[in-house]
């Protein structure tokens, strides 16, 4: 391979400008592997903040519920940012009377005025306003496009589990959080 063969080309990522090389050859494009950390955003730590602002704005038409939320972050942090390499601030779950709770989700949603509004009724629902859509783009942005697909996938796979089919799951594969669950019975179906 000759230095002909690579090329260099400027991305913004995370608001920072990244020179990535890249090298096409016999049809394929490749990118060198001390360069990908960047496409993926390992080096940058998203905020409890950015992870809401992400998980709202992948299907920025459809609101959670403040329950749902609660828990689609709780396998965003567990798993899924494992799975895409993204680094996750903590949200500090904690077993509770309903599953796991994150006082720091709950406390940075209550500081989001502005990004998002809560429905007050029954069941709080949570929705991007327009000033959050543009937030959550430019974090999506930040993203690869595979990253991205698959975040959107992830979503719309716990959106219709609902709360109860994450629970279940979790209940299953991280019973630590049974431990004041006072729903578990019914959640299990023992």
């Amino acid at each position: 391979m000759t230095s002909d063969t690579i090329r260099k080309i400027k991305k913004n990522i995370n608001g920072q400008d990244i020179y990535i090389e890249v090298r096409d050859e016999n049809g394929f494009t490749t990118v060198n592997p001390k360069c990908y950390s960047h496409l993926n955003g390992i080096g940058k730590k998203f905020s409890v903040k950015e992870a809401i602002l992400l998980l709202l704005g992948v299907d920025p038409e459809i609101p959670l519920k403040m329950t749902l939320l609660m828990k689609e972050s709780f396998l965003f942090e567990k798993e899924l940012s494992h799975e895409l390499n993204l680094n996750l601030e903590s949200f500090q779950f904690v077993p509770y009377r309903y599953g796991p709770y994150s006082r720091k989700l709950e406390d940075t949603l209550n500081s989001m005025d502005g990004l998002i509004v809560i429905s007050r009724g029954n069941k709080k629902e949570i929705t991007l306003t327009d000033d959050g859509k543009k937030e959550a783009q430019k974090l999506i942005d930040s993203l690869s496009q595979l990253t991205i697909e698959k975040l959107k996938f992830k979503r719309l796979g716990w959106d219709q589990w609902g709360t109860r089919g994450i629970l279940k799951r979790v209940y299953t594969d991280y019973p630590i959080y049974i431990v004041k669950s006072e729903i578990k019975d019914e959640v299990l179906g023992e």
